[in-house]
Parts: C-alpha cells; structure tokens; sequence
C-alpha cells in the first residue's frame, strides 16, 4: 500500500469505523471536552513514542521479515500495543486496537521512522471516537 492511499483509507474509513464502535460501547468516556481532548492528545504522543519511537524502531533494527506486506517489527509491536490496551479496555476492544496499531506501524514505517505520522492518525482515530461518543449522548 502507498502511504498516499494509507492516508485516504484513514481519512475515509475510520469515521464510520468509529461511529461503529461508538454504538457498540466502545467509545471514550465523556468529561471536559478541553481535558479530554488534551489527554487525548497526550496519550498520542505517548504511546507512539514509546510503540513506535521505542520498541518498534527496536524491533526494525533487529527483524526486516515481511509478511503479507507487514513487518514483524510492526506486527509483534502491535500485538503488544493491544494488549496493553486490556488494562483499561474489554478484551473484545483491546483485539480491534490491533488494527489500528498495524496502521498506525505502517505510517510509522512509510514514513521512513518519523513519529509525526502515526502520532497525527492516533490522534485522528481518537478524536473521531471522542466525537462519536459526543454525538451519540444527544
């Protein structure tokens, strides 16, 4: 996949992927909308510099298997990243986390292992979600 239709698949798909998982429970909890959008923001940041900027750029340096146009690297960071995510997530939201976390890795890479990418469409993808979640309490 080129990383222009990378991008189009997120900006495309993941708005009625989140509605979806929205209407399912899966949303992010609702408070301050100014709290929330910076914890949000935040943990974006965090989270991709530790997945991405940490252990995926590890694991790269170490495995550049391919399979079914994933590397290792990404898949194995991914895996992790989702179960990270049962801490605070049914299981059931952690898996679909995995997804995400493959596209996410895949920006990260295509991006020649610059952090913006995948911080700006984990931001994206957990805005979207917020603001499903915003729209469905009305």
């Amino acid at each position: 996949m080129t990383h222009t239709a990378l991008w189009w698949g997120c900006i495309l798909v993941a708005p009625p992927v989140a509605w979806v998982a929205a209407t399912q429970g899966y949303g992010i909890a609702q408070g301050n909308p100014r709290i929330d959008v910076a914890l949000l923001a935040v943990a974006a940041v965090v989270e991709e510099v530790v997945f991405r900027g940490g252990l995926q750029a590890l694991l790269l340096r170490r495995f550049r298997q391919q399979a079914v146009g994933i590397s290792a690297a990404n898949l194995a960071t991914s895996l992790i990243f989702a179960a990270a995510h049962l801490w605070a997530h049914p299981p059931l939201a952690a898996l679909g986390v995995l997804p995400v976390s493959l596209v996410l890795g895949a920006a990260y890479e295509g991006s020649g292992g610059r952090l913006g990418p995948p911080i700006a469409l984990h931001l994206y993808f957990n805005l979207l979600l917020y603001g499903a979640g915003t729209l469905l309490l009305r």
